[in-house]
């Protein structure tokens, strides 16, 4: 039986068909000695460290939340949701009378 790995969706490629360049072109502007880390980039096998994230929305011209649109929105919805919790479990101690005073 397989194991089937995890992949992360992302907008690469699409960005880079957009700006008319080749994997190689794109790894070049980004120092990368070959394209096989783009590559595993583009089909979601491998998430780019900072670095190379920032070098792709310089590459590409677009913010990185674009280009990992799905992680971005996943983590946008997990922190609003914490930051609610948090509102209501302050809004609550708040409204507890203070004992001992």
């Amino acid at each position: 039986m397989g194991t089937k790995k995890s992949t992360v969706k992302n907008d690469l490629w699409a960005y880079r068909k957009k700006m008319g360049l080749s994997q190689k072109r794109t790894a070049y502007f980004m120092s990368l000695k070959k394209t096989n880390n783009l590559s595993r980039y583009e089909h979601g096998a491998k998430l780019p460290g900072l670095i190379n994230a920032l070098k792709l929305e310089i590459v590409y011209r677009t913010p990185v939340a674009f280009l990992f649109k799905e992680i971005y929105l996943r983590l946008k919805k997990e922190i609003r949701k914490r930051e609610e919790r948090l509102k209501t479990k302050e809004g609550q101690e708040k409204s507890k009378p203070n004992e001992g005073i």
